[in-house]
């Protein structure tokens, strides 16, 4: 499926200044836009306990909604954070990144799920969902360009790399960041799923519920329910 590319698809006219805007926090006022940065330069770089209940606190209004315990640790950048949705409990590790596109986009984390440092949820598009109980990993990446559905009491290891879409490679002379967004369709895990560090999981695919993926897999196509899966690209062992 041709997207074309993600600059192309978020360029819009205007000055850097309502750009930059726009990135952050949507087609929300300069109010509201002004409170968000303020947040984000003064509360978000806080260390300690103290800042983690600012944070709670100051932040959780901004959002399009967000339940009682939720723990974001200092550096949490949300953008378009009246996209973003947490449920109760949920905890955002240091440096963690909630980052939605455009406005057709919308990240919901719901109760008692666990995102590890540094992981990025990039959503240009779709809905990207992670279920209740489920455990990321740090240094992780989700992406969503036509939805990436996460499960209940799933486990993804440190490293790993749910791809939302890919680039076309056509065109030589183009260079590949360049040329258009290419998506097989929304990814989805089922519950009660395993996925091991620094895996790879590509767009479109569907892993039922129960699968295990070792490390170090590159998963290029469905894995039904239950399945064991390993190698590059993916062996399926039911």
């Amino acid at each position: 499926m041709n997207k074309g590319t993600i600059q192309e698809q978020l360029q819009r006219q205007g000055s850097p200044a309502h750009t930059y805007q726009r990135k952050m926090v949507g087609d929300q006022g300069f109010l509201y836009f002004l409170t968000y940065e303020l947040v984000s330069t003064l509360v978000s770089p806080l260390p300690s306990r103290i800042g983690a209940w600012l944070r709670q606190r100051v932040l959780s209004p901004l959002l399009g909604g967000c339940g009682r315990g939720v723990i974001l640790h200092k550096d949490v950048a949300i953008r378009r954070p009246r996209q973003v949705f947490l449920g109760r409990r949920v905890v955002l590790e240091a440096g963690v990144t909630l980052d939605v596109k455009g406005n057709g986009g919308r990240i919901a984390i719901h109760d008692d799920v666990h995102i590890g440092r540094g992981t990025i949820l990039s959503c240009p598009g779709g809905e990207l969902v992670i279920g209740a109980g489920t455990r990321i990993g740090s240094h992780c990446r989700l992406g969503s360009l036509e939805g990436l559905s996460v499960g209940r009491t799933c486990v993804i290891g440190n490293y790993a790399c749910l791809v939302g879409a890919g680039h076309g490679f056509d065109d030589p002379d183009t260079p590949i960041i360049r040329q258009p967004l290419t998506c097989r369709g929304k990814t989805i895990v089922g519950d009660n799923v395993r996925i091991g560090r620094r895996t790879t999981v590509l767009d479109g695919v569907e892993l039922g519920e129960r699968a295990v993926v070792a490390p170090g897999t590159l998963v290029n196509r469905d894995i039904p329910a239950g399945a064991c899966a390993h190698g590059v690209p993916v062996v399926v062992e039911e």
